[in-house]
This record gives structure tokens, sequence and C-alpha cells, in this order.
């Protein structure tokens, strides 16, 4: 199992620095501001088919790193990976199209260092830009002007998390992380007038690459308290301290043909500053039966009006979020009835987004649905999960010249339990 598990790891850190670097791929027109569209799942699979509810809803078999309190009810080794991606149709007043992404979600990988304390190493998407944006206009009966904005990269987040038991019941954690990662963005102009055709296709473009990376650290606590027979509260909480990300920026001016290939370099600079990441807050509730049901609610808000970009500027307002999550697995220790033995989930989540526009703030809605089901032969030693998750939701509006997306979102990952250190006996 050993010799099994490290070839995961490696396999799967392999797997992950490619999926950092693939993970550009589609349309998402409102990562052009702030540092990107930001990853709201810092848990794993199992929370986003609760619609990523988990600050109160511990579960032994996971890593729910959404509150590092939690991390100490993984009393067993466990490993997981798992990749998502998403189909999402952009909707405007002059049109539609649909664009589709897919990327490695997160690998995680928790011990258990005592009877009270579990350390857990993550990593994950912290945001991703992945934008391209073009407009045209008429400058005479034979020319026309094209202004085109595009924008790829991302912040990657490695997680370094504890959680240790202080009492019965109550439990607090913290953690640590590393951002760090880049992200480019061009805005470009092209004029095309059939009286000059050898300059068709050329353009000036503004080339911007800026790389990030500081910690962010956050802390966590989690209380659960017996209510009576066969029911549980669980109430947590989770504080992200604010972080000042350090920015390296080279830009440069560069005329391209129509292939894109640098014709002429004009002007190049690189500059640093730094980028602020505004304090958050995190709160959740959750009853359970202490055997096979959970319902979890949750509430997540940034200040992100505080945010500076790396020019001084404020682009973003505040967010929240709500989400309500619930999951049931029929009977796990069922032998003539898989289908009992899955884990079933399903949440609704709403909220306000850091984006606004025409005094409107962006509005997020959806519900999500999801599963883990069993596989291969579990023993009191290994146990192995595969772990799903599905969500439908809408952002924005096609009015006011804005644009709406309709997205479609899913995630797949697998989950590994083992039992590192025990001493066995040679009969």
């Amino acid at each position: 199992m050993y010799k099994s598990l490290r070839a995961l790891v490696c396999a799967a850190v392999l797997c992950f620095s490619y999926g950092a670097q693939a993970q550009n791929i589609g349309n998402a027109p409102y990562s052009r501001y702030g540092l990107g569209e930001y990853n709201y799942n810092t848990g794993n699979i199992r929370n986003a088919g609760m619609a990523n509810t988990g600050i109160s809803a511990a579960n032994s078999f996971q890593i729910n790193t959404a509150n590092p309190a939690l991390l100490y009810y993984n009393t067993l080794t466990a490993f997981e990976i798992g990749v998502n991606g998403e189909i999402k149709k952009l909707e405007s007043g002059s049109g539609s199209q649909t664009d589709g992404t897919a990327n490695l979600s997160n690998v995680s990988l928790s011990i258990p260092v005592s009877k009270r304390w579990t350390t857990a190493l993550s990593l994950r998407p912290y945001s991703s830009v992945a934008y391209e944006v073009s407009t045209t206009s008429q400058l005479n009966p034979t020319a026309t002007a094209t202004e085109a904005y595009k924008g790829e990269g991302g912040i990657s987040e490695l997680y370094f998390g504890h959680g240790v038991r202080i009492t019965k019941g109550l439990t607090i954690g913290a953690s640590a992380s590393y951002l760090f990662g880049s992200i480019i963005k061009e805005s470009s102009t092209s004029i095309n007038d059939t009286e000059i055709p050898e300059a068709r296709g050329e353009s000036v473009v503004l080339s911007e690459k800026t790389k990030y990376n500081d910690l962010l650290f956050r802390t966590g606590a989690n209380y659960r308290a017996k209510l009576k027979d066969q029911l549980f509260i669980s109430a947590g909480a989770v504080y992200s301290l604010k972080a000042d990300l350090g920015a390296e920026r080279k830009s440069s001016f560069e005329r391209r043909d129509f292939f894109g290939a640098v014709k002429e370099a004009m002007y190049a600079d690189s500059a640093s500053s730094k980028v602020n990441i505004p304090s958050s807050f995190a709160a959740g509730l959750s009853l359970d039966n202490g055997s096979n049901l959970t319902v979890a609610a949750d509430y997540y808000a940034q200040k992100w009006s505080e945010f500076r970009n790396f020019r001084g500027e404020q682009e973003l307002a505040d967010s929240y979020r709500a989400s309500l999550g619930a999951e049931y697995t029929p009977d796990a220790n069922s032998v003539g009835n898989y289908f009992e033995r899955i884990t079933y989930r399903a949440g609704l989540y709403y909220g306000n987004s850091p984006y606004e526009f025409n005094n409107e703030q962006i509005k997020d809605k959806g519900f999500t649905v999801g599963a883990t089901l069993p596989f291969g032969r579990s023993t009191i030693y290994d146990l192995y999960q595969l772990n799903t998750a599905f969500g439908y939701g809408t952002r924005g509006t096609s009015d006011n010249g804005l644009i709406k997306e309709n997205y479609f979102k899913f995630s797949v990952g697998f989950t590994v339990n083992s039992r590192w250190f025990i001493k066995r006996r040679l009969e």
C-alpha cells in the first residue's frame, strides 16, 4: 500500500504542475478584474457537492481544509486528488458563445500526528484568469479599428494546516498558505484599411506579466455538542487575515503581425508593488445524527472594496455567499445493496460576487449534487472512495451592457484512507 500511495502522490504533483498551466482554457470575462476568479471551494469535492459548505461539517474520511480546526477528525492518513471542469455559456446583448475548461482541483495529504493533532498539506488554485474580449468600430468607409483584451494565468495556493483538540467538542486550527503565480494581460489595437493592404492584421500590443507571491494565514475553531440521542450540533468559524502580495511586473509595447509574431519591441519596463488581499470571515452551523446524515449552512464575507491592484486602484466591491448543503448515506455497512453504501449530497448557494458595473453588483446563484462511491476492497487498514460533484448556476445579467454566464461544473476525485502507523505482529 505504501508504494502505491507514494506513486499516487508523485503522479499527483506532476499532474498538478501541468494542470496549473492548463487551467486557463475558456473565457471568463469577469476574471479581467482583481486577481481573477476566486476559488470559493477551499475544501474538497465533498464540500463542492454540498454547495461548498463545510465550515462546521467534519468528516473522518474526507480532508476538510475549509476549516483547519476540522482536520482533527481525520484520524487516518488520507490522500486526495481531484479534477474539475466547467462548461459555460456567455450571453450579452449582441450574441452568445460557449466555452469549456478543465484542470486539477486539488492534491491533499493529511497525517494524524497524535490523538489530538492532525496536519495536512494541500495544493490548489486560489484564483484563475482566462478571458478574451474584442470590439470593432468603423473609422471611415475603408478602415476599422479593433480593440482586444486578453488575459491568462492565475495564483496557486500551497496550504499547510493543523487541527488540534483542546477539550471535549472543542477544536482549533491554523494554516499558513504560500500564494504564488503569474498573470499575463494584453491589450491591443489594430487598424485594418483596405487601401493599405500591407499593414493588414498588424497590431500594437501592451503586454503586462505580473508575478505574485506571499503568505496567507487563517485561523479556525469548531465546537460540537450533543443535543440529544442521535442529534449533534456543530458551530465553526474561520478568519483569514489580510495579506499583502509582493508583485513584480514586466511590461512592454510591441508591434505584432497577423500571426502574433513580434516585429518590433518599442518599449520595455519593470516595476514592483504590493497587492493587498482583504481579510475574510466565514461561519457555519451544522446538524448531524452522528452516523449517516448531515445538514450544514455556511456564510462567507470578504471586504473586496479594500482591495487595491498593482496601481493602487480600487476595482472590486464587498462580496458575500450563503450556502446550504446536506449529505446522506442510507447504510454504510450494507452488504447486499451497493447503492445503500453510497453517500448522496446536494446544496444551494446565493451571493454577490466582487464585481460591480453600472451600479449593479454581479450576483451568483446555483445548486449542486454529488456522491461518494466506495470501491475496491476496503479493510480496517485501507478505504478507497470515488468522489463526484456537479453544479449548475448563473452569474450576472445580459442587461445594461453586461454579460450573463450560465455554467455547468463537474468534479471527480479519489480519496484513499490508510492506517500507516500500526505495529503488526508476525505469526
